[in-house]
């Protein structure tokens, strides 16, 4: 099917195509406007090493710098901090002090050191924030509580601080418009293919209606008295021989009598035969004379002899024309 035939058939059927594609272009518009938008904020923070451990990492100087020792057990322990983030308690525990959003705890992408991201989903955007804010205090404070349940000293005590704050929500558009092609593109869809079902149900019922016309109408009976069949060419008739006494009676427009018959010398396939014919005297026009001489039947009447050099019929006329002609 082309596309000719394709426009072809929404222009027939358009009474079912225009009424589909007005609803699949409702059904998208709806859903933008009913689906509310989602957006997303994020925070990002940081592990420091304790104040021993920065200590003892710049020998002879007292310095507690946690920023010149960023290594690598820190890192260990960012994903151990997120891995608990995400347990079931501690989601119970941040839905008690008001975070009902979606969050998302995992190692900052392309991070070279302990970095924490911390990824929010919502609707409402000042809720979204605070929400965001929220559990990035409450991971500083289930840090400090692991610690204190291990019996960690506080100087040894690994801290948190906050890199990137809140951010402001941002427009998530990219699941609210799948719902609008899902509802739009999927009616637009179910349009077409009702279309065309229902263009063959059509051809196929009058295919139907065809055949049973034709079945119900009597066959035309060709001339040698068989039935045409359908699809097949009535067979053909076959040629007549040659009749003197048919031909004559056409050339004069009236009955002639033939009242000698057909004398030949040779075989009938020889090279001469010679023909006679006798006419009734006073009807028709005179003979004539070709290639051949005048000579008297038995009867008296004048007859006209006619011989054949080339190719003969058994009755003495050329096969190429009509004896008296």
């Amino acid at each position: 099917m082309d596309l000719g035939e394709i426009l072809s058939v929404a222009r027939a059927r358009w009474y079912i195509l225009l009424p589909m594609m007005v609803l699949a272009v409702g059904l998208g518009i709806a859903a933008f406007v009913l689906v509310p938008t989602s957006y997303q904020s994020t925070t990002t923070v940081s592990l420091l090493s304790s104040p021993a451990a920065s200590d003892a990492a710049t020998p002879g100087e007292h310095n507690d710098n946690p920023f010149l020792n960023f290594n690598g057990s820190l890192v260990a322990t960012a994903d151990f901090l997120g891995r608990s983030l995400q347990s079931t308690d501690a989601q119970a525990e941040l839905l008690k002090m008001g975070v009902t959003e979606d969050f998302e705890v995992g190692l900052a992408e392309g991070a070279q050191g302990p970095f924490l991201t911390f990824t929010v989903t919502g609707t409402d955007q000042a809720h979204l924030l605070a929400s965001t804010a929220t559990i990035a205090r409450y991971a500083e404070a289930k840090l400090a509580k692991i610690q204190s349940k291990n019996d960690v000293k506080e100087r040894d005590m690994v801290r948190m601080t906050e890199i990137i704050p809140p951010q402001k929500p941002e427009p998530q558009l990219k699941d609210k418009l799948k719902l609008v092609i899902a509802a739009g593109g999927g009616t637009a869809a179910f349009a077409l293919l009702l279309t065309f079902v229902v263009e063959s149900l059509a051809r196929s019922r009058q295919r139907r209606q065809e055949l049973a016309t034709a079945a119900a109408a009597p066959a035309p009976v060709a001339a040698g008295g068989s039935a045409n069949v359908p699809g097949r060419p009535a067979p053909a008739r076959r040629p007549q021989p040659p009749n003197p006494e048919r031909d004559d009676r056409a050339v004069l427009g009236k009955p002639a009598v033939v009242t000698n018959g057909v004398e030949g010398r040779g075989s009938r396939g020889g090279a001469e035969e010679t023909v006679i014919l006798s006419v009734r005297p006073g009807t028709g026009p005179a003979p004539r004379q070709e290639s051949g001489a005048w000579k008297a039947s038995p009867s008296g009447a004048p007859s006209t002899t006619y011989r054949s050099s080339e190719r003969s019929h058994h009755r003495g006329q050329n096969v190429d024309r009509r004896n008296g002609s």
